[in-house]
């Protein structure tokens, strides 16, 4: 219900997000890395926010999605009371792909600003040099994660039927993965890197797309694949590849850089990874015990879920608007609205 979204923006926003930004990015914060004694020595280091932002966001949505439950029809019959469980479930595709792609290449575009713009200024040459760094990471990330899964979506519709299908919105979503896993890391990967991050990130979309539906979780829109798990590999990620030489660029020192680079010079420091597997247990652990309980308020009170006969027809008729859907919707089915 529209009063969900309203109620949960606000609390997210202001109870939320504040509370792990504070923690990972001030420089009060007791995971920052911006302080003379950071946690192992190097702290949690998120450049723009695969944890921070997307993580947070992620997992919320994993938590709604469980507790709101399936749209009608997606795993069961939707004429029975019960509904018996589909052997197959069914897809709810979008009504456009092309509204996808155009918001797909919206976002893509504002992620420069988003990633680029995490180094706040760019009064030096140094400043300059991350922020172009950042750029050209986020297009990497984003064009690896779309070539990623779109073939990687098409090999598998390969076996499974025999015929190769060229799934627009994986490869859309796959773009999606890619950037928030880059955006962790963005300042600090070497554009290899950045490469790898971005194709790593679409497989795990494509895997745990696959996952949510054996577990009967239903999200519409693949947010929690792409922003869970993108984001929790995103924090990962850095901790395997954060270069040295950035790490000096960006934090004026690289005394704990990533478990790659430790290991291809003989040694053995994973203090990064660490300390960054400990700031996304933090981050999950918070949003777990303020989220829960705030959607199960909701759910209580009659908040969360739309009406049966509005999530059949849609919510546009029942909303006051005077837009009029096509499709299921009869003149009965308004009138019973309205009444």
């Amino acid at each position: 219900q529209m009063v969900a979204y309203l109620l949960y923006s606000t609390f997210l926003t202001a109870f939320v997000y504040p509370v792990i930004v504070h923690a990972v990015w001030s420089v009060n914060g007791f995971l920052t890395p911006l302080t003379t004694d950071p946690l192992f020595g190097v702290g949690v280091i998120d450049f723009a926010g695969s944890g921070v932002v997307h993580v947070t966001g992620g997992f919320t949505s994993l938590i709604a999605s469980k507790i709101l439950g399936p749209r009608k029809g997606r795993f069961d019959e939707r004429k029975s009371q019960t509904g018996s469980t589909l052997e197959v479930p069914k897809k709810i595709e979008g009504h456009s792909s092309s509204l996808q792609a155009l918001g797909t290449f919206i976002l893509w575009f504002g992620w420069y600003g988003f990633n680029a713009g995490s180094i706040h200024q760019v009064s030096t040459a140094n400043h300059a040099n991350i922020a172009s760094l950042a750029a050209v990471s986020t297009t990497l990330g984003a064009a690896s994660g779309c070539v990623t899964a779109l073939g990687v979506s098409a090999l598998l519709a390969l076996r499974r039927t025999g015929d190769v299908n060229w799934n627009l919105s994986d490869g859309l979503n796959g773009c999606l993965a890619g950037l928030v896993g880059i955006t962790g890391g963005c300042g600090m990967f070497e554009p290899w890197a950045s490469v790898l991050v971005g194709s790593i990130a679409a497989l795990l979309y494509l895997s745990s797309s696959e996952l949510l539906v054996k577990l009967r979780i239903d999200d519409a829109v693949d947010a929690i694949p792409v922003h869970l798990f993108g984001g929790l590999w995103g924090v990962i990620a850095v901790g395997f590849f954060a270069s040295p030489r950035r790490l000096i660029d960006i934090y004026g020192h690289a005394t704990h850089p990533g478990w790659f680079y430790s290991f291809t010079n003989g040694g053995s420091d994973a203090s990064l990874l660490a300390a960054n597997l400990v700031g996304l247990l933090f981050i999950l652990a918070w949003v777990f015990f303020t989220m829960t309980p705030f959607f199960l308020m909701l759910s209580f009170c009659g908040w969360f879920r739309a009406d049966s006969l509005e999530e059949i027809i849609g919510l546009d008729p029942g909303s006051g608007n005077e837009y009029q859907a096509t499709g299921n919707v009869t003149s009965e089915h308004l009138e019973i609205l309205r009444q």
